[in-house]
């Protein structure tokens, strides 16, 4: 399985992706879309109202009404209109959560499909963004593009209402109409032109909130080593530091955005003084009558807020043409197009229940033929070839830097195998991704992630209680007297990381998870990171007690796996150089002697203490 592109430029232009969110709920836009466009029309009778009063008043001819008559259609104008203004806040709340939720769940569907090594977005320079950077994409540009969506229902409404006021304002006055909005036309131009700036301050201050978001992150992480190190200060000065950058950037984007909304709003006062330089002497040459006038008046707000309509709508769609390349970044290697697919959400409870993990293939054998991954910064492994018989125990070792680590990601599809491929009971697997998992196989890293829950919780991750043996568990992973020890029990709750708990409990718990699936292949990574000899030494002596014991492929260096092990892998520099049973490699091999004698010592000094 080939990496995907480490950076994606979407193919589709902005309105495309728009289009396809509109037709992802189309019931929830039209009610939002014809709610807003009738409240907004609905300003159009506002002016034939006051004209038809003050015709009244002063006694022209034509279309008036009484007071009272005026009056009751007044209340009926405030009952139709905040009708259709609720309609159209049903569905503008509905249409925008289920619009987010859609991109949110695409996004998130294509980082839990790719391999975790390479699962987070790229920037232009193939660097992977952090969590956080990416955290800012799936919830502001999300944000972003749903939101413009809605401008485009408020530039319908105003076009709708603004060319009723402009019909009835043409056929009152022409040279008047024109002499009040031509001006208005240039402020427009203004604002299109001022759009352009919208495109590169809105890149600028997204990278820039990407990058305190992650930092922000990263220290949370990060907290004991920065202590560790006594680096608070450098690292706090370090985030002001980007904190001002983010902050500059906003500023000229927040700037720039009220520019355009000022412009538009200063339209509407510019307008009404156009109005009264325009329509006054018409008025005095009684070429115009003060219904008409109260006519120009009240349609002038729904007519220069068009125009702010359409300098916010330009203004944001080149800003949302920077948003769809930031979620591009995360479908790489799909169809441009592929964030906004239509697919189900869930956005009530009860969430369909999980499908059932499947059947168990039964391991008899693993083959790993040629297989390579090459680092871009260098590293990693070239031309492995490996075979794991069932009920087998294999331990993988060497220095550090060998590439013992990347050759179980690389068996795990956690990196995406750029050479060879993998062979399952003789059958080749196509996405290791997806395939070596539970109930194949399950993993414990070295550095085994927890999450903020309670114990039970990170050791079940999602599996039905009644499905797990989790006193066998907690006991395969020499958890029980740690356990005993803790006030709640399995209901204690660990914190961010497990922070309350020590490495090795960290370590034990996530070996619990992993043997709570019971998988044909269990996957260590270097367990003697964290536990002392005697504990690592229980845990194998409870493993080899099994009746039906799984095949182990183990990364250690420890005596008490070695010994144990059917074959030994030795790695330098990305390649096997050489393999056996430990009496054979430590006849045949200086290397495997430095390392069988170096961690003798260390195993005698850590049992003296």
């Amino acid at each position: 399985m080939a990496a995907p592109p480490t950076h994606a430029v979407p193919a589709w232009p902005t309105w495309r992706y728009l289009w396809s969110l509109i037709r992802f709920r189309p019931r929830l836009y039209a009610q939002d879309l014809l709610g807003v466009t009738s409240s907004f029309g609905m300003s159009a009778v506002t002016g034939l109202l006051l004209r038809a009063y003050f015709d009244n008043l002063t006694g022209e001819p034509g279309f008036i009404l009484p007071l009272m008559a005026i009056l009751l259609l007044q209340l009926a104008w405030i009952v139709i209109r905040v009708s259709t203004l609720y309609a159209a806040y049903l569905g503008y709340i509905n249409f925008t959560q289920h619009g987010m939720a859609l991109i949110v769940r695409n996004m998130m569907d294509r980082i839990l499909q790719l391999p975790a090594g390479v699962a987070l977005p790229r920037d232009e320079k193939g660097v992977a963004l952090s969590t956080g950077q990416t955290v800012s994409t799936l919830r502001d540009d999300a944000l972003e593009m749903t939101e413009a969506i809605i401008i485009i229902d408020d530039f319908v409404a105003g076009l709708f209402t603004a060319i009723i006021a402009f019909a009835v304002m043409f056929s009152i006055d022409f040279w008047v109409t024109v002499g009040i909005f031509l001006p208005l036309a240039l402020i427009l131009y203004v604002s299109h032109r001022l759009s352009g700036l919208a495109r590169r301050y809105r890149q600028a201050s997204r990278a820039a909130t990407a990058q305190v978001t992650g930092m922000i992150a990263d220290m949370f992480h990060a907290t004991q080593a920065i202590k560790v190190a006594g680096a608070e200060e450098r690292v706090i000065a370090r985030f002001r530091e980007v904190n001002d950058r983010r902050r500059e950037t906003m500023v000229r984007d927040r700037l720039l955005l009220q520019i355009v909304d000022a412009l538009g709003h200063g339209s509407g006062n510019i307008g009404m003084g156009l109005v009264l330089l325009v329509a006054a002497s018409a008025l005095l040459n009684a070429e115009l009558t003060v219904g008409d006038f109260a006519l120009f008046v009240a349609y002038l707000d729904p007519a220069t807020q068009l125009m702010r309509v359409i300098g916010r709508l330009l203004t944001r769609y080149r800003q949302v043409g920077v948003s769809t390349q930031r979620m591009e970044a995360i479908m790489r290697g799909l169809p441009p197009g592929a964030v906004v697919a239509h697919r189900p959400i869930y956005l009530r409870r009860p969430h369909p229940a999980p499908p059932p993990l499947p059947e168990p293939a039964p391991l008899r054998r693993l083959e790993a033929r040629g297989l390579g991954y090459r680092f871009e910064g260098g590293g990693g492994i070239q031309n492995i070839d490996l075979v794991l018989e069932a009920g087998s125990f294999t331990v993988v070792t060497g220095r550090i830097g060998a590439g013992k680590s990347t050759l179980l990601r690389c068996l795990l599809g956690l990196l995406p195998p750029q050479e060879g491929g993998l062979w399952w009971n003789g059958e080749p697997v196509d996405d290791p991704t997806r395939f070596m998992v539970p109930p194949q196989v399950a993993y414990t890293a070295q550095a085994p992630r927890l999450f903020s829950a309670t114990l039970r919780e990170n050791i079940l991750l999602g599996l039905p209680p009644e499905s797990v043996d989790l006193d066998r568990a907690i006991y395969q992973a020499v958890l029980e007297h740690d356990l005993a020890g803790m006030e709640h029990g399995l209901e204690t709750v660990v914190g961010p990381r497990g922070v309350r708990l020590s490495g090795g409990q960290i370590q034990r718990s996530a070996a619990a998870r992993m043997f709570a699936r019971r998988p044909q292949l269990l996957v260590f990574d270097d367990l003697s990171s964290a536990l002392d000899v005697e504990t690592e030494r229980t845990l194998w002596e409870r493993l080899f007690a099994l009746p039906e014991r799984p095949a182990c492929l183990v990364v250690s260096h420890r005596q008490a796996a070695l010994r144990r092990a059917d074959q030994i892998l030795l790695l330098e520099n990305g390649r096997i150089v050489e393999r056996g049973a430990l009496p054979e490699l430590l006849a045949r091999s200086e290397a495997m002697r430095a390392l069988w004698e170096g961690e003798w010592e260390s195993e005698q000094a850590d049992e003296a203490t």
